[in-house]
């Protein structure tokens, strides 16, 4: 309840001594500053009328009454009104007896007859003014209860001391398994490097908000996608006393990502790069190759022989099937650090990094080799292929346009000498056959 001036402050009194009933309403009429309208009743049977016919802000509570007597008289009244304050009014100035209230659920308690210097409407006025924080804390409280993002709070240790159910449900532990556990104990991945959590720590400590991605690890041993927002919580004095943390799993979106990045790079024939992607890595490639000396890299084109009689006889499906045979021979082949790639129709380039010229014409035999292996039945007969292929070596002096030319060239040479053959280009514009 937000008092102010302009409103009355209802209380329920119990009190089975009229005289000290009396006392009551006449000190809370004297009050400076503010207004009381007090209903009077003499036993705690009577609150739940009085609750239904009314509405109250506070209870002043006499632990001697007819029906109830003791502490066992506020815990029966805090079943009755449930989160309204209540003040006990005792004749025992006892600090045990009063603790002892307070943990049985009073706000507050007032010694009678001694009610001077507005005492009992400053007790009144400071219980309400603590239900209202505790209401609005529990009102926050469920807020974070209910985020559908993972919230934690961690000391300045960096150990947890509160996490909400989407923590939870993100990561696989539950509150009482992560409390005085830091949170790299639980979620870390160790797909992050140090310097990344360096930097985090270097923004946060010095108060500023820090937010970024990284993988992190559930319970089961799940790796996800997080997106993390970090804010410092600062005292009166500016002293950081805890941080708080926000946990987006963004896992759906990285792998929407991801699928459109594969989209935008592959063949969906093939599911090997497209023509941009590899135009992209031979332009960097050849920028490498400019920063760095004594370093190589090859570039292989291979069309398919005839393949334009494989569509007419067989069918499209059939030739498409023959891509894809070509494609997993490709992969089958190829070291991990190469890129193979479908430029489009029967047209593929890979590209050898590191490779020198026997390095590369060896893998140009190998591939052609493997070629002659592939074999789709059919009703008109078994498919056959071979391949003919061009290799020119890269060059800090060349762009990738150029070395694509001469690739194209030294392949161009291999159809000439019969096709199935395997060319390197040589600068004075000739191409040989590969021994």
């Amino acid at each position: 309840m937000k008092v102010s001036s302009d409103m009355r402050i209802r209380v329920l009194l119990v009190e089975d001594e009229a005289g000290d009933a009396q006392l009551v309403k006449m000190d809370l009429r004297q009050a400076k500053n503010e207004k009381f309208t007090v209903t009077w009743i003499e036993s705690l049977g009577e609150i739940p009328a009085c609750l239904q016919a009314s509405t109250f802000d506070v209870l002043l509570l006499d632990l001697s009454l007819p029906d109830s007597n003791g502490l066992a008289t506020v815990c029966k009244a805090c079943l009755m009104v449930g989160a309204m304050p209540i003040i006990v009014l005792t004749g025992h100035d006892d600090t045990d007896f009063a603790l002892k209230a307070l943990e049985a659920g009073a706000a507050d308690y007032v010694i009678k007859g001694d009610f001077g210097n507005n005492c009992l409407a400053k007790a009144i006025f400071y219980a309400l003014f603590r239900a209202d924080m505790e209401a609005r804390n529990n009102l926050l409280v469920a807020a974070l209860e209910a985020a559908a993002n993972g919230i934690i709070i961690t000391d300045t240790d960096a150990k947890i001391t509160w996490v909400n159910p989407a923590f939870t449900k993100l990561t696989g532990y539950s509150l009482a398994e992560s409390i005085g556990q830091r949170p790299n104990q639980l979620t870390k991945s160790g797909l992050q490097d140090e310097v990344f959590y360096q930097t985090l720590w270097g923004d946060i400590l010095q108060g500023k908000h820090w937010r970024g991605e990284l993988i992190n690890k559930r319970k089961d041993g799940s790796l996800y996608h997080e997106e993390l927002s970090i804010a410092p919580v600062q005292n009166r004095a500016g002293t950081i006393t805890h941080f708080i943390g926000i946990k987006v799993d963004i896992s759906e979106r990285k792998q929407f990502e991801e699928q459109l990045q594969k989209l935008a790079n592959t063949d969906p024939l093939t599911d090997l790069y497209n023509r941009r992607f590899f135009l992209d890595a031979l332009t960097q490639e050849t920028a490498r190759l400019a920063r760095f000396e004594n370093q190589s890299a090859a570039l292989l084109m291979i069309d398919l022989d005839y393949f334009k009689c494989v569509n007419d006889t067989y069918g499209h499906s059939t030739g498409d099937e023959v891509l894809r045979q070509v494609a997993h021979i490709l992969r089958q082949t190829l070291r991990t650090i190469d890129i193979p790639a479908r430029l489009g129709g029967e047209e593929f380039a890979i590209l050898l990094l590191g490779a020198s010229q026997s390095d590369t014409m060896v893998i140009a035999e190998r591939l052609r080799q493997q070629m002659t292996t592939i074999a789709i039945p059919h009703e008109k007969g078994v498919v056959r292929i071979t391949v003919s292929i061009g290799a020119a070596a890269l060059s800090a002096d060349l762009d990738g346009d150029a070395v694509l030319k001469q690739a194209d060239t030294a392949l161009y040479a291999a159809k000439d000498a019969g096709r199935n053959q395997s060319c390197w280009y040589y600068p004075k514009n000739q191409s040989t056959k590969d021994e």
